[in-house]
């Protein structure tokens, strides 16, 4: 599998048709890629969202940054699995709420590199990362 690039456009993404990757995002963001779940809104601007994903890649050992751009309120990271040291690769953007600058959601892509199925892996990471998100 080609390596994924350190930062990603969600409208221009295109899922692979393997069960391996999980993709939250608001309604129409995601361009023509099919999302598994809408976003949620939470109640901070994007930058604040921008900086509470950046603390916690920076905190988890199991979380290396690959890339982050503060003016695109992108950031990406390689997630190691504990056991078996198989590396997936996470995309997040922080995306404003049009009309209310306090508010924001955002898209968050995780997939794994090598194999078919990831046994719900990156579904429960990404729901782990919004719960997170949610609670800073």
């Amino acid at each position: 599998m080609p390596r994924m690039p350190d930062l990603i456009e969600f409208p221009a993404l295109k899922r692979p048709s393997r069960p391996n990757n999980w993709l939250v995002a608001p309604a129409g963001f995601a361009g023509m890629a099919g999302v598994n779940e809408d976003a949620p809104v939470f109640s901070k601007s994007p930058k604040q969202v921008f900086d509470v994903v950046m603390d916690l890649v920076l905190e988890r050992i199991e979380w290396r940054l690959r890339a982050s751009d503060p003016d695109t309120l992108r950031i990406s990271f390689v997630a190691v699995t504990p056991l078996m040291k198989f590396k997936d690769d996470v995309y997040v953007q922080a995306v404003p709420v049009e009309g209310d600058p306090a508010r924001s959601s955002v898209a968050v892509y995780s997939a794994s590199r090598i194999g078919y199925s990831d046994m719900g892996t990156n579904a429960k990471r990404v729901k782990e990362l919004l719960e997170l998100i949610g609670s800073r």
